[in-house]
């Protein structure tokens, strides 16, 4: 449900990579029937189900509002009803619709997932029947965290059913289309499933297999891919409702119909039923993608010259037509729409491979000066930029353009070269000739790149990656204890060892860990089934930590025991990282180990580039960030070119950062825009578990304009302490005020530290 059509383009092309034979019956019995949901009360239990409330616009650029109106949401003749509604406010029209999910009520990992429903019929409406991870959070937020769609019908179109999974880093999908010989999903009841298994995901429609898909995977960008089957192996929860607009399905016209005394506008679902089996086996493998051949031509060049691989597409009201020979074109544009793709000249099917640099270059000149923007995506993965966008500049005079990069994301045999000629100021024709993209060497994406993207020099410290998701760990086993990662949902190290094991005995250890000279915090979770000892070894020194007994998931759940330690490295250098868990008989479990730089931020000069920050970027607003230099300084800088209407809408942002209680903290930065405007700042609670994102700095407000300031506040901790603040700087639309004028905002020298008090 939160795909936009630009995804949406894609979805064919990813579904054939992923799909596999269908017709599989499905593998679940009546006997098997484990919760139900029949609807026949006479209002809706809510010791199951939840209403959700959001507003319009809140994703996809949906109309509708949520609420537990009982004209949206209601049982009538023993089904749930949900219906989208029509009113005018103010001489505007304004929908409302309903939206009811089992979140931290019914929440389940693998099983037969059916509902048995019609949909609404109409321009405009887009019904779902669909699941979502209990705790987005524990993958990441979305798509990382994975969604499972297991029908949506768009209303204008009620013979096609569509089944899908989101997921991923960059975002990619799985998604299968069912269409009826005869009659409709709109007219009559029909059944829709899906069968979820570890390695496999089968969606059904009137007991027939119409989509199966079992390759997909899930990462943070910088970080490694986790274990397969995730993100599908936890727990999900159900949803239903009914959606108003957007950007895959459209808008309602004059031919949608919301009359309540017709059906047109209304979902009615008869029952609502999971299946699951006693157990499951999770000791699957991801399949193995086929290899990724290039194909080049006797000179080296991958772009074919043959015009029938070339594609002309317009979106956004463009318009517009191409002349081409194959080596030589012309676009020409008629109406250049609203969007920078809504006249585009493209090339698919492009393999690239990973770690091999490239150069793509190509002449072009308009016949008036103007600018077009060119990039190589991968249309498979939400159209991230393999290369690019880059905005050329244009004159009248035939020009020789040329651009190296390296391919870091895994080979795809589907990237995309294309030419945006839409809303730029200007219709004039754009020549374009000598288009080349050619391997000129590999590249060494093995080579150092010091911490991981949040600040810690500890590869899988939370052991979720690799093979048994013990990666980037080597395990030296002298004493034959079982060394395992524990198979409850928190994932940790764990370690069985004999009577008499010494704790050099057993060691998880990291080689060659780079790090500057400085002072860093070591950090990790540790659990034992009796008193014991742990050893940690950072290159010739070494600390012990005593851990009590106490077992995570024991009759009487015991609290970690934190450790720490402060280490100073004198120098720069490579050092092992050990961990020394062999133990007397007992079991010792580690989890959360982490080693940063002792500072509440990670890179605040920006040193590293975007080492320990993301960007967040609504998609209502819209914004990208690059780290720019001034001599030898680096700085991150924003481009924004519409806000959105929130001020969260775009944020720079670090997670993972600590405060302790009754503390004093000075922030202090220096940033400049070139448009006068407010931006806001915050350290925050994590609330994406349960929306209460307490500023514990408080709300800061501060103006920028076109010279650097320097900006500083101190506050006091007085909260409970918390080692998973969010930093947060918000430049959506700060006091309301929306900005869709094209705007830069940097930043340098971000700081947070601890003081000895508040200055008067």
């Amino acid at each position: 449900m939160k795909i936009t059509k630009m995804i949406l383009a894609s979805s064919l092309l990813l579904a054939s990579a992923v799909a596999f034979a269908q017709g599989k019956p499905s593998a679940y019995t009546d006997a098997d029937l484990v919760w139900q949901e029949d609807f026949n009360g006479k209002k809706l239990n809510t010791k199951d189900w939840n209403y959700e409330f959001h507003e319009p616009g809140w994703v996809n650029a949906e109309l509708q509002s949520y609420d537990d109106s009982k004209k949206n949401t209601y049982l009538k003749d023993g089904c749930l009803v949900i219906q989208a509604i029509k009113s005018k406010k103010g001489g505007k029209a304004t929908y409302t619709s309903g939206r009811i999910n089992t979140q931290g009520k019914h929440a389940f990992t693998y099983g037969r997932f059916e509902a048995k429903l019609r949909v609404p019929k109409g321009k405009g409406f887009l019904p779902a029947f669909w699941m979502m991870p209990d705790d987005e959070s524990y993958y990441g937020q979305w798509p990382k965290c994975g969604e499972i769609d297991i029908m949506e019908v768009m209303g204008h179109e009620t013979n096609k059913l569509y089944g899908t999974i989101h997921f991923g880093e960059p975002h990619a999908m799985s998604q299968g289309e069912n269409v009826l010989d005869n009659g409709n999903f709109a007219d009559e009841f029909h059944v829709f499933a899906v069968e979820w298994e570890p390695g496999e995901i089968r969606w059904y429609c009137d007991g027939v297999n119409y989509h199966t898909a079992n390759n997909w995977f899930t990462k943070k960008q910088g970080f490694g891919e986790v274990t397969y089957p995730a993100p599908f192996d936890q727990p999900f929860y159900i949803i239903l409702n009914v959606a108003v607009g957007g950007s895959w399905v459209g808008y309602p016209d004059e031919t949608t119909d919301f009359n309540p005394k017709k059906d047109d506008a209304k979902m009615y679902v008869d029952y609502v039923k999971v299946y699951q089996k006693k157990e499951y086996n999770e000791d699957v493998e991801k399949p193995k993608n086929a290899p990724v051949i290039a194909v080049a031509d006797s000179s080296g060049n991958l772009v074919s010259e043959s015009k029938d691989k070339w594609g002309f597409l317009t979106a956004g009201g463009g318009a517009g037509s191409v002349d081409s020979d194959g080596k030589n074109h012309t676009i020409n544009t008629t109406s250049e729409g609203n969007l920078e793709y809504s006249v585009q000249y493209v090339q698919p099917k492009i393999a690239l491979n990973k770690g091999f640099k490239y150069r793509y270059s190509f002449d072009a000149y308009a016949d008036e000066a103007r600018t077009m923007i060119t990039g190589i995506s991968a249309p498979n993965f939400n159209y991230t930029r393999r290369f690019g966008d880059v905005k050329v500049e244009l004159t009248t005079s035939k020009k020789h353009y040329s651009y190296e990069f390296v391919m870091t994301a895994d080979s795809d045999a589907d990237c995309r070269i294309e030419y945006n000629c839409g809303a730029q100021g200007s219709k004039a024709a754009i020549h374009i000739s000598n288009v080349r993209l050619e391997k000129i060497g590999e590249a060494n994406l093995s080579a150092d790149k010091g911490c991981l993207p949040d600040g810690n020099y500890v590869v899988n410290g939370q052991f979720q990656e690799g093979k048994g998701r013990l990666g980037s760990w080597d395990i030296v086993n002298k004493a034959g204890a079982e060394v395992s990662v524990s198979k409850d949902r928190a994932r940790m190290l764990q370690v069985v060892s004999k009577g008499g094991t010494k704790a050099d005995a057993v060691i998880a250890k990291q080689a060659g860990i780079k790090l500057a000279s400085g002072a860093y915090v070591l950090k990790f979770d540790a659990f034992a089934s009796k008193e014991t000892t742990v050893t940690v070894k950072i290159g010739g020194e070494s600390k012990e930590f005593k851990v009590p007994a106490g077992e995570p998931n024991g009759k009487k759940s015991a609290k970690a025991t934190k450790c720490e330690w402060v280490y100073s490295a004198k120098d720069a250098g490579e050092r092992d990282f050990e961990i020394l868990c062999g133990s007397d008989g007992a079991t010792v479990w580690i989890d959360n180990v982490t080693l940063k730089e002792n500072a509440v931020l990670v890179n605040g000069s920006f040193e590293m580039d975007m080492t320990g920050w993301d960007v967040y970027a609504h998609e209502n607003s819209k914004a990208a960030c690059e780290i720019v230099k001034d001599g030898a300084s680096k700085m991150a800088q924003l481009t924004i070119e519409k806000t959105g209407n929130m001020d969260w809408m775009i944020q720079l942002k670090q997670n993972g950062c600590l405060l302790e209680k009754d503390k004093c903290y000075r922030i202090s930065l220096k940033a400049k825009s070139d448009l006068d405007r407010t931006i806001m700042l915050a350290l925050q609670r994590d609330g994406s578990k349960d929306n209460n994102w307490v500023p514990y700095s408080d709300t800061l407000k501060f103006d920028v304009s076109k010279d650097f300031q320097n900006y500083s506040w101190e506050f006091q901790m007085k909260h409970n302490t918390d080692s998973k603040v969010i930093f947060t700087i918000s430049m959506g639309a700060v006091n309301g005020k929306q900005i869709n004028k094209k705007h830069t905002i940097t930043f340098d020298a971000i700081v947070v530290e601890e003081i000895a008090g508040l200055t008067e």
